[in-house]
């Protein structure tokens, strides 16, 4: 017997918009800060990185760790938001418009992402391919240097889920980190861990005929 999924919550990086680690590397090194893009992790952020995703961190405040930590007076704030920025490549518009269905089917979408403001900008710029803005595609966007929780930690979730009011067992999880999938599972959701570059839009166009549809309770 399935369940009734009536909400989506998207990860962002590695599942609607692409990751290009080894550019972003590569844009740190072109400004002099080849040992901060070693420590630029795709999926957990670690470092100034991290507290700056977490929101203990101003971004200025981070460029300020970053030239420390290299001896690096020189670089500037917007050279460095250029590197933060090539880690991302595109969000492919058929997965934009795949959300837009879900959301015509009665589906409630959402975004629970590990982010950071430099970052949510470029992703702002990049939802607007038809003319519309990221708050037309999603219900709720929930980001966690706002939020001053990282994924895995259930206290995310659990502020999403207070926020917005979604229960887990009617809301599918997609993400491509497998320790936040498991969190998300331990919680109660549905849960769905895309391939690299997986087009996954055929599940997201299976889900939902007017008030939800029904997802094999196993996942």
């Amino acid at each position: 017997m399935g369940v009734v999924i009536r909400n989506v919550v998207f990860d962002l990086g590695g599942v609607l918009v692409g990751l290009d680690l080894e550019g972003c590397r590569a844009a740190f090194a072109a400004i002099g800060l080849g040992c901060i893009g070693q420590l630029i992790d795709a999926y957990h952020p670690v470092e100034m990185m991290g507290r700056m995703e977490r929101g203990d961190l101003s971004f200025h405040e981070t460029c300020d760790e970053m030239r420390r930590m290299t001896d690096n007076r020189t670089v500037t704030d917007e050279q460095i938001a250029g590197a933060i920025a090539a880690i991302l490549t595109d969000i492919p518009v058929v997965k934009l418009r795949a959300v837009e269905r879900l959301r015509r089917r009665g589906v409630r979408t959402y975004v629970l992402s590990n982010n950071n403001p430099v970052a949510m900008e470029a992703i702002r710029r990049m939802c607007t391919v038809d003319g519309r803005t990221i708050e037309d595609y999603f219900d709720g966007i929930y980001v966690s240097y706002r939020m001053h929780e990282l994924k895995p930690s259930p206290a995310i979730f659990r502020q999403m889920m207070d926020d917005s009011g979604i229960r887990p067992e009617e809301t599918l999880f997609i993400d491509d980190s497998e320790r936040n999938i498991a969190t998300a599972r331990e919680l109660g959701f549905g849960v769905y861990c895309p391939a690299p570059d997986e087009d996954f839009t055929p599940l997201l166009d299976s889900i939902g005929q007017s008030a939800g549809c029904e997802w094999p309770t196993g996942f």
